[in-house]
């Protein structure tokens, strides 16, 4: 009776927050347009070549109301299809883990990774679960879209056009390519570029004139040639860092060099290593055995992977930085190993204002179900700070790379519960906020007066915990932050103030998630972020197209974006989401010297 109960609580909360959001923008939403669906008179008469419909879950801002989303970024729940409108902000606001299509007169015209651009003229289609797999199967460059309010479906039509539109686009990127190569630096693939470009140039013409079967034959051709002429678009450029994410597997020397090899190959020079993550280390760690916590994560069979990756990285001139989790400590019950942090220190363990008289451990339901420790007590930030100072004393690293310095994710505060969603209500916090205002946080509402105040404790303890890593790494290797580029939510849902640290020089370089495969929302994030910071602040963008299984096409773009706006290099995330497609675009031109 009591699960009925909370579900029922639930599910009204769910429906107020996403009906008042609906209501606001309901009035001046303009109506998807819907196409009375004929196959033999649609698109012009051009011949239907797939066809293919889904079931939409939501429409925002519509009359739909989505109770399964209100908890997740952008109101997109587990499995869902929701189409953005325009009213419904600037972007859609969802997580990494969709896919996404961006729509203008009813075709196709982008397809993205999350968080994408709402066109004013159009909409966003965004999938997650089975509809991220349906829109990856059946939504191309130039698909024709119709959707059916009446019947909340979308259907997917490709068409001779369909091909023609694509081959287009592709021309225009070369020739965009071409254009923004000549300002940074002279390109010896820029000859092989143009070869290129002119044979896809002549295959479109050829389609422009052939029947239905060899017009979509000479399409897909020049599509595949401005494939290559993009590859040959980009220069090197030497003194740019080319760096990946990623987590270890190896458990032998052997494997370390097999791994650095195939980055070398590509043009890899940089390694941000994951060092650690979910509460345990790669190395053996002496610091780890001092608070009695596991001295290494148990998959490595006692080998020192860190040793080796920085030994064998510096033999073949690349450099190591260390990824470090901060404040996350995995999605492992902590009783799964009794000598794990939370285990050993259970009163480390962060929670939200929903539960913070909950006993026990608390797990964030939307960051993997994960456990968070807490920043605000020193005892977790000497250990960290601990931690990184024998990573620096023992391993000869090149550089820190600070991950989840933040608080778990809280929902926007335009949300119904936005307060019972934030994090940060521990024992030790709330006694110390309280002796500083009489105030007890977990009696604090939004809005309320002290408000303002409870968010400012907790910015301060993760800019202290940044600082204290700023002086421990001084002088003996880079500190840099991952940080999320929308800064008014950064602060908003993570009490994370990244412009605060780079404009104290708490930090020497941002890397900034790039949580979309979108150039121009990347160009918007990138000016946004330095607009904030001092000029000699270091930005490496960590670009996710891999990971979001975007095209190859679509980092090289990112990457020619990052060099216009003068970033210091790129990160990749992550090297094993970076499948044979990238892997082949970056050995072309950009990340190597040889140019093929």
């Amino acid at each position: 009776m009591r699960r009925f109960f909370t579900l029922l609580i639930l599910g009204i909360f769910a429906l107020n927050c996403c009906a008042a959001q609906n209501a606001a923008f309901a009035s001046t939403a303009p109506m998807i347009s819907t196409w009375e669906v004929d196959n033999r008179e649609i698109l012009n008469n051009k011949r239907v070549i797939s066809k293919s419909s889904f079931k939409i879950s939501a429409i925002y801002p519509s009359n739909t109301i989505n109770a399964l989303g209100a908890n997740f970024p952008g109101y997109r729940g587990p499995g869902q299809l929701v189409v953005y409108k325009q009213n419904f902000g600037r972007t859609t606001g969802t997580n990494e883990f969709g896919k996404e299509a961006v729509i203008e007169n009813d075709r196709v015209v982008r397809l993205t990774g999350a968080n994408s651009l709402i066109p004013r003229s159009g909409y966003v289609i965004s999938g997650h679960g089975s509809a991220k797999k349906w829109i990856t199967n059946n939504l191309k460059i130039g698909t024709n879209i119709l959707i059916d309010e009446n019947t909340n479906t979308i259907t997917a039509y490709t068409t001779v056009d369909s091909y023609r539109f694509y081959a287009k686009e592709k021309i225009k990127e070369v020739e965009n390519f071409l254009d923004s190569a000549k300002k940074i630096q002279e390109n010896p693939g820029e000859k092989r570029a143009k070869y290129y470009l002119k044979r896809a140039k002549q295959d479109l013409r050829k389609s422009n004139k052939a029947n239905d079967n060899m017009a979509v034959s000479y399409a897909k051709s020049s599509v595949e040639m401005s494939k290559i002429a993009i590859n040959y678009s980009l220069p090197y450029i030497e003194n740019e860092l080319k760096g990946t994410w990623i987590r270890p597997t190896e458990k032998s020397l052997w494997e370390v060099r097999k791994t650095l090899d195939n980055m070398k190959a590509i043009g890899i020079n940089t390694v941000f290593l994951e060092t650690y993550f979910h509460g345990y280390t790669i190395f053996p760690s002496k610091t780890m055995r001092s608070y009695n916590f596991t001295g290494q994560n148990p998959i490595f069979g006692g080998f020192d992977v860190l040793r080796a990756y920085v030994t064998e990285a510096h033999a073949r001139g690349m450099k190591v930085h260390t990824w470090f989790e901060s404040f996350y400590v995995g999605n492992k019950h902590p009783s799964n190993d009794p000598n794990s942090i939370l285990s050993i220190k259970p009163v480390w363990g962060n929670k939200n204002k929903a539960n913070f008289d909950k006993e026990g451990y608390v797990s964030h339901p939307v960051e993997h179900n994960g456990y968070f420790i807490d920043p605000a007590n020193p005892e977790v930030q000497n250990f960290l700070v601990l931690l990184v100072k024998e990573i620096i004393n023992d391993y000869n690293v090149d550089g820190i790379n600070l991950d989840y310095i933040r608080y778990p994710s809280a929902q926007k505060a335009s949300s119904l519960g936005y307060d019972a969603s934030n994090w940060g209500y521990t024992e030790y916090a709330r006694a110390e906020f309280k002796k500083f205002y009489d105030k007890d946080p977990a009696n604090i509402k939004y809005k309320d007066p002290l408000w303002d105040t409870w968010n400012q404790y907790r910015q301060d303890k993760i800019n202290s915990y940044v600082s204290k890593m700023h002086k421990a790494t001084k002088g003996k290797a880079v500190l840099s932050t991952v940080i999320f580029p929308d800064y008014k939510t950064a602060l908003e849902t993570k009490q994370q103030d990244w412009a605060k640290w780079a404009n104290k020089g708490d930090v020497d370089a941002l890397t900034p998630l790039i949580l979309t495969s979108d150039d121009t929302l990347f160009e918007i994030m990138f000016k946004e972020i330095k607009a904030k910071v001092p000029s000699q602040t270091i930005i490496y963008p960590g670009l996710f197209v891999g990971f979001m299984e975007g095209e190859a096409e679509d980092l090289l773009k990112q990457i020619n974006v990052s060099r216009s706006l003068k970033s210091s290099g790129v990160i990749l995330f992550d090297w094993a989401h970076l499948g044979n497609k990238y892997k082949d675009a970056l050995k072309f031109c950009v990340f190597t010297s040889t140019c093929k």
